[in-house]
């Protein structure tokens, strides 16, 4: 069955669209540049959004913020681990604005506090099960659910097995996102292809737009 996006039914959903992991200077920066210069991700990204936002398509941001609280802690695995070790998406509490690191990508702000945007409470695994954006998302009466974002193979594919498996039909935009290494992209990438819909490139997802 093709997947055929329309904006009164498809979201456009990004996850951690953060300096962190997405622009020099942040935290976990050195571990996704090279993914993320191969494949041109911020460029794909800010297209997605334009793009799909001058079609009338809804932005939904689904973010990671770690709080000081989350430093307590007794078990983590080994993702959360290296994001409390690198002290990464941490703001200081939920009414303080974040600071380089957790806030976001300086070019998508415009896309991201556009009025129509829906920014969803902060995930603090991986999936949107410890955040409302199913929620939002249900609300909204979309139905169709196209993504992108870092990490490739953690909060983006998280997102979409979840949103899958809770009943969206999703598509993946698998150049406007990265990865620690090559070898996890590529994971990520046959995961896409074996459960999405659609798994497209940036150029392919906005000629169906």
């Amino acid at each position: 069955m093709l997947f055929k996006p329309h904006p009164n039914n498809t979201a456009i959903v990004i996850t951690d669209p953060q300096n962190d992991f997405m622009s020099p200077g942040g935290r976990g920066y050195h571990l996704t540049k090279g993914t993320i210069e191969r494949n041109n991700t911020i460029q794909n990204l800010e297209l997605l959004m334009r793009t799909a936002m001058n079609k009338g398509y809804q932005l939904f941001i689904s973010p990671h913020y770690l709080y000081p609280h989350d430093y307590g802690w007794k078990f983590t695995g080994n993702e959360q681990k290296m994001l409390l070790g690198l002290r990464m998406y941490h703001v200081a509490n939920a009414y303080t604005p974040p600071s380089f690191g957790a806030d976001f990508v300086h070019s998508f702000k415009p896309y991201i506090f556009d009025r129509s945007t829906v920014i969803a409470t902060p995930h603090k695994v991986a999936s949107p099960q410890t955040n409302d954006l199913e929620y939002q998302l249900r609300q909204h009466r979309k139905e169709k659910i196209i993504i992108a974002g870092v990490l490739s193979n953690v909060c983006v594919e998280s997102h979409m097995r979840h949103l899958i498996e809770t009943g969206f039909e999703t598509a993946v935009v698998y150049d406007a996102t990265a990865t620690i290494s090559e070898e996890d992209f590529h994971a990520a990438v046959t995961n896409y292809k074996a459960f999405a819909s659609a798994t497209w490139t940036t150029q392919e997802a906005i000629s169906h737009l």
